[in-house]
């Protein structure tokens, strides 16, 4: 019997797939009642890292510090570049006080959807179920945004019409924010893939089974990366195939077994993409030659919007402007050009540092170096398969994450942010299942058990 958090978990990430990337004020309260009902649901809080228990209590605390309210000198020497902009009397610190709480209030529910994916990972049953759902999310992204792009190109995933206006938008919803999704739920279809190729040295049913696990990853992942090339994102593609390559030592041992059905499955799943992506390869080719400029934002580059929020961050270097506030202050160092308006940084870590200030980056940097620290490929590498797997693809998708948001705001859209998490997720859950059970010694339980 499948547990309700498990269901809701797919309920969440589908349902937000399908409304418009989950970027509208009624699915994300949606989202946020799914969330509370999936913590209310389940039968034991996960465990989760010291370290990153720390980490969200610093930023709860960061939040706070910027919503207080503080009198004008004490902000003038906090944010001695904001001086001749900042109210008389009692204020916050946040330049956009409502935009703050907005924001801890997305990472309330990031966090909430982590924790569920979480239980689910530290469950020998719930693991296969999250992965199915990350896979499942990537075919229908797929689908959608080949289906639209074909049969309704004005609507969003073909489902709903297009209200965002620009270029940029269409039936990929943001290219760059849709690339992004691929690359947060593909890696999900690599691990149906290795899990199958496992278990073809079984007879009967199991290898039957195993035969569909292969034939269903290879086409989520055949049919997500030609959404990719077909969705046109330059950062998404280089970035996909950077991360790509950088991990597949973490898929295996490193033991001297046949390659031959990886080499197979490779080429097959290359084939299929190419052939479905054809008619677009050549347009994309010619993209990466202005791969750092701004599409809607007319005689600017990133180069240009990244020097303003370099200039922005140290008008406040230590709290920051306020999370959430950088489309209101970005203008006083780098004003709009035409009728354009500047509202992201086209680099979520730098706009981190900009709105969060050295505070916030120090949290993000000790959270990102312990997930490094559970997926350093000399203990991925050691693992069991059950465990290795998902590890590896987790390493994919923040990867190719943390690549992507150096040019892009990929993670400013909800559905983004919760891929993300149900990744993190993933590693804190199997965090925990190794905890329970005593050290493996290196080369033992290698064995061909299912997944």
């Amino acid at each position: 019997m499948v547990s309700s958090h498990r269901v809701l978990m797919g309920v969440l990430l589908i349902g937000n797939t399908i409304a418009f990337a989950g970027v509208d004020p009624i699915s994300r309260a949606v989202t946020a009642g799914i969330v509370v009902v999936i913590i209310a649901t389940m039968p034991k809080t996960p465990e989760v890292p010291v370290v990153h228990r720390w980490c969200a209590a610093g930023l709860g605390a960061l939040a706070v510090a910027q919503l207080v309210p503080l009198p004008e000198t004490a902000r003038s020497l906090l944010q001695p570049g904001y001086a001749e902009v900042l109210t008389g009397g009692w204020s916050s610190l946040s330049l956009a006080p409502w935009s703050t709480v907005q924001v801890a209030t997305s990472f309330v529910v990031a966090a909430g959807v982590a924790l569920g994916a979480a239980r689910m990972a530290s469950a020998r049953t719930g693991l296969p179920i999250l992965i199915g759902i990350l896979a499942g999310t990537c075919a229908l992204l797929a689908v959608l945004g080949i289906g639209g792009e074909a049969g309704a190109p004005q609507n969003v995933l073909l489902f709903r019409t297009n209200s965002g206006g620009g270029g940029v938008y269409g039936p990929f919803v943001n290219r760059n924010h849709f690339a992004l999704a691929i690359e947060l739920t593909l890696p999900a279809a690599l691990v149906l893939v290795a899990g199958g190729v496992r278990r073809f040295s079984y007879g009967g049913m199991v290898r039957q089974r195993a035969a569909v696990m292969v034939l269903a990853g290879t086409t989520v992942a055949a049919v997500g990366a030609a959404a990719m090339l077909r969705c046109g994102s330059r950062g998404g593609i280089l970035f996909l195939i950077v991360s790509g390559i950088l991990t597949i030592p973490l898929w295996r041992r490193p033991t001297g077994s046949k390659n031959w059905p990886w080499v197979s499955l490779l080429f097959a799943a290359l084939l299929a993409t190419t052939l479905l992506a054809s008619s677009r390869i050549t347009s994309v080719r010619e993209d990466f030659t202005t791969l750092l400029a701004i599409e809607g934002v007319e005689g600017n580059t990133r180069w240009d919007l990244w020097r303003g929020t370099v200039e922005s961050w140290l008008r406040a270097p230590v709290p920051g402007s306020g999370m959430g506030s950088y489309r209101y202050v970005i203008g006083l160092d780098k004003p709009a050009t035409n009728t354009s308006i500047l509202a992201q940084a086209h680099n979520d870590w730098l706009e981190w540092l900009s709105t969060s200030g050295v505070v916030g980056f120090a949290i993000l940097a000790v959270f990102v170096g312990a997930l490094v620290i559970y997926l350093w490929p000399g203990r991925v590498r050691r693992l069991r398969h059950e465990y290795r797997y998902p590890l590896a693809a987790a390493s994919f998708a923040l990867l190719a994450t943390g690549f992507h948001e150096l040019i892009g705001f990929g993670l400013q859209t909800p559905l983004n942010r919760y891929l993300l998490a149900a990744w993190i997720g993933l590693v804190w859950g199997i965090s925990t299942r190794r905890r329970r059970k005593a050290p493996e010694p290196f080369g033992e339980h290698d064995g061909h058990e299912p997944v």
